[in-house]
C-alpha cells in the first residue's frame, strides 16, 4: 500500500485548522478525551489550546498482530464517564473504534474531532481533511514504520 508521509509542519498546520474549527463552533466542553495512541499527539495540544482538561481512553481491537474477540476499552486515569466531552483520535478510517467508543461510552452528548476523515463512516463532529487512499504516516509514527 502507498503510504503518505506528514510532516511536522503538515501535521501542525492542520492541528490548528481543526482548533479554529472548534473554537469557531462556539462550542464549549467539558474536557477532551484522546483515544490512545493515535488520539494523544493531537488531543494533548487541543486540550491546552482550548484551554480545559484531557484524559485518555485506551481502545484496542488487537493483542500484538492477533483481533481481539471483544476489544479491551481502558480509561487510564479510572474515570469512566463521558458527557459533553470533545473525543479526540488521528482519523477515523473503518470507523470501528468510534462505533466501540459509541458503545461503552456513547457518543450522543459528545462530539468527535479527528484530522482525517474516511467518507463513508460516522461524520466526526469536526474533520480538517477527507483521507485519502493511501496509508497516512504521522511523524511522531516515522520510526515504526
Amino acid at each position: 500500500m502507498d503510504k503518505i508521509y506528514l510532516s511536522d509542519e503538515t501535521t501542525n498546520a492542520m492541528l490548528e485548522r481543526l482548533a479554529d474549527q472548534i473554537i469557531e463552533s462556539g462550542r464549549k466542553f467539558e474536557r477532551v478525551v484522546g483515544i490512545e495512541k493515535g488520539g494523544l499527539p493531537i488531543s494533548l495540544p487541543l486540550a491546552v489550546m482550548l484551554k480545559i482538561p484531557h484524559q485518555s481512553v485506551r481502545i484496542s481491537h488487537y493483542d500484538g498482530c492477533e483481533q481481539r474477540k471483544a476489544p479491551l476499552v481502558t480509561f487510564l486515569d479510572g474515570v469512566d464517564e463521558v458527557e459533553n466531552c470533545l473525543v479526540v483520535d488521528d482519523l477515523i478510517d473503518t470507523g470501528a473504534t468510534m462505533e466501540t467508543f459509541d458503545k461503552f461510552f456513547g457518543l450522543q452528548s459528545n462530539a468527535v474531532a479527528v484530522l482525517f476523515w474516511k467518507r463513508g463512516t460516522r461524520k466526526p463532529d469536526f474533520y480538517v481533511e477527507e483521507k485519502p487512499e493511501e496509508w497516512i504516516v504521522f511523524p511522531w509514527e516515522k520510526s515504526d514504520v
